[in-house]
C-alpha cells in the first residue's frame, strides 16, 4: 500500500512539473511572438499587437520591436508606429528579417525608412494632391479604420473587440 501511495504522489508531482514547464513555455518570449505572428496572419491585429508588446518587454530585439511597430501601423496608431520606425531607421541597419513563407529577405533599417514615408504620405501626402487616387494607393488596412481609439493603448479584450469588428465589416 506504501508504494501505491509513492507512486502516485511521483505521478502527481510529474504531472505538476509538466504543467509548469508548459505554462513557462507559453510566456516565453519565442512562444508569444510565434502566437503574435499566427494572430497578425488572421488578421487579428489588435489582440496580436498586445502579444507583441509582451514579446518587446521580455526580449526588445530589432526584429520584435520592427513587428511591434507594424502591430500599431495595422491598427492605425501611426504616431506610436513612427516612434518605432525612427528608431529602427537608424538601429536596423544592416539588420535582416525574413517574412513570409517566400521568405523575403528586407534591411529592418530601410523598410523602417519606407514605411515612416508611406505614414507621412497617409498623413499628409493624400491631402497634397488633388484628383482621385488609385485603389491600390488607398487600401487601408481594416483593422486600422475599426476603433478610433488613436494612438491609445487597448486591453486584450478591447482588442479581441476590435478585431471582431474589423472582421465584421469586410
Amino acid at each position: 500500500m506504501n508504494s501505491k501511495a509513492i507512486l502516485i504522489t511521483t505521478t502527481v508531482a510529474a504531472i505538476s512539473i509538466g504543467s509548469a514547464s508548459a505554462a513557462l513555455a507559453q510566456s516565453s518570449p519565442q512562444a508569444l511572438s510565434d502566437q503574435a505572428q499566427y494572430e497578425f496572419a488572421a488578421d487579428n491585429n489588435w489582440i496580436a499587437t498586445n502579444l507583441q508588446k509582451k514579446v518587446v518587454a521580455a526580449a526588445p530585439t530589432i526584429p520584435n520591436r520592427f513587428n511591434l511597430a507594424t502591430g500599431y501601423q495595422r491598427t492605425g496608431r501611426l504616431e506610436t508606429a513612427k516612434g518605432y520606425y525612427q528608431t529602427l531607421a537608424v538601429e536596423g541597419e544592416g539588420v535582416g528579417m525574413e517574412q513570409g513563407w517566400r521568405s523575403r529577405n528586407f534591411d529592418v533599417a530601410m523598410t523602417s525608412a519606407d514605411r515612416l514615408l508611406y505614414i507621412d504620405w497617409l498623413q499628409n501626402g493624400a491631402s497634397r494632391r488633388s484628383g482621385a487616387v488609385a485603389a491600390g494607393e488607398a487600401a487601408t488596412n481594416v483593422s486600422a479604420t475599426i476603433g478610433g481609439n488613436g494612438d491609445a493603448e487597448v486591453t486584450d479584450e478591447q482588442a479581441r473587440a476590435l478585431d471582431r469588428q474589423a472582421r465584421a465589416s469586410r
